[in-house]
């Protein structure tokens, strides 16, 4: 016996009382909150219905009524503790990348006069290959970031997210930017200490 479209829906794992046609989510592959199809799935690149999370009702006419940011500073400026504490680890791994890239970037100024060209150009093609991997990953979180904090919030899972409930998780994820803008300031501050002002003194 076939149910009725009045009966109960079920879409990622929530059950709701509306067709998944009428409803958004947060797409990992997209990268933003999109539409579904009446599968559940992104109706604007049919990535599957596994990659979807959140539930929000789609406005009257059809739109998604909010959508995140496009970057998020707060990840992009201190991935090793906004990593972590938002479930991402691998974010811890942009410390120890910027402490080697400090001592490439020391050995590469202090070579020797009579340093060999291939040796040479070797230690600043690595310096230099640090710096950009290190500045890729924060790029990359920044980018990535309101989607990871999504899926990492309860409101991921939440039937029927409101406007409330957006702007209360947006609100929450900025107070993370001013804690990452300190500790940057304090990084900055570490680099014009122990490296602009000795070049000026």
């Amino acid at each position: 016996m076939k149910k009725s479209q009045a009966e109960t829906t079920e879409v990622c794992e929530i059950k709701v009382d509306v067709k998944p046609e009428q409803t958004a989510g947060y797409c990992t592959l997209c990268n933003k909150i999109v539409p579904r199809d009446k599968d559940g799935n992104c109706a604007e690149a049919g990535h599957p219905a596994d990659f979807i999370s959140g539930l929000i009702d789609l406005d009257k006419d059809g739109k998604v009524p909010f959508q995140l940011p496009k970057f998020n500073w707060g990840a992009a400026l201190m991935p090793p503790v906004w990593g972590p504490i938002h479930g991402v680890l691998t974010g811890a791994l942009v410390l120890p990348l910027i402490v080697f890239a400090n001592r490439t970037l020391i050995t590469a100024v202090e070579l020797p006069a009579d340093t060999g060209f291939l040796w040479r150009s070797f230690i600043w093609t690595v310096t230099v290959g640090i710096i950009a991997g290190t500045a890729y990953l924060m790029y990359y979180f920044g980018k990535r970031g309101w989607g990871i904090a999504w899926n990492k919030s309860a409101i991921s899972h939440t039937p029927h997210v409101t406007k409330e409930m957006f702007n209360s998780f947006i609100k929450r994820e900025r107070w993370w930017t001013i804690l990452s803008l300190a500790f940057f300031a304090g990084f900055v501050y570490l680099i014009i200490a122990f490296w602009v002002l000795p070049l000026l003194a």
